[in-house]
């Protein structure tokens, strides 16, 4: 009897030790922890893109998929934030991973033309970004420093957006009134540790395979 609770208390500790290793509601990453890496992985502009080729102080990385009603919701939105920061060092990367055919390299490009994404938006079909930062939904963010750590993911902003099949957009809380994402590169461009570091995201699961 002595040794079984030895080891539930073995086991117990270790699952406690490998839960402490994750966010609040993040299997993988946690605030603090460093980008993960990429190499050419290619983009809609015909280009390819690597982790190492970006200069900015601030990456932010944002989970996309073209056929998901949660991220056509928050599409202008977007481009609205990346205009925001014009002039400003932040550099703001799409990505995809989904592998059915409407969410793939081809149709990110049309997608892209459509809405006016204004930011660079990439491909990775091997699906290990998404996997790396445990990113489990679209739309879903991630804000990196000058030193490449991770000070917020997560929300855009607190209600999210959803693109109803007339074409006409609802955000689910109402009209946003707290923007965790623009907020978190706005106090990392300054130095600061982020107020609120993480939200749970919202949206269309990932099509791992």
């Amino acid at each position: 009897m002595k040794k079984l609770n030895i080891w539930t208390l073995f086991f117990l500790l270790t699952s406690l030790s490998c839960n402490s290793l994750a966010g609040k509601y993040n299997q993988i990453l946690n605030i603090g922890d460093t980008l993960p890496s990429f190499t050419d992985l290619p983009s809609i502009d015909n280009s390819t893109l690597s982790s190492a080729d970006i200069d900015e102080e601030v990456v932010v990385l944002v989970m996309l998929a073209n056929h998901c009603p949660w991220v056509k919701g928050m599409d202008q939105d977007l481009v609205k934030l990346v205009d925001s920061f014009k002039g400003r060092s932040v550099k703001v990367v799409g990505f995809g991973v989904n592998l059915r055919e409407d969410d793939r390299l081809e149709a990110m490009k049309t997608h892209a033309k459509t809405v006016g994404y204004n930011f660079s938006y990439i491909f990775d079909e091997t699906q290990k970004l998404g996997r790396d930062l445990g990113a489990t939904r679209t739309p879903e963010y991630f804000v990196f420093d000058k030193d490449r750590k991770l000070t917020y993911m997560g929300l855009l902003y607190n209600s999210p957006a959803k693109m109803n099949k007339d074409g006409s957009i609802r955000h689910i809380n109402g009209e946003p009134s707290e923007f965790y994402a623009s907020d978190a590169i706005n106090t990392t461009l300054a130095g600061r540790s982020v107020l609120i570091a993480e939200t749970r995201a919202h949206g269309c699961s990932a099509k791992y395979e």
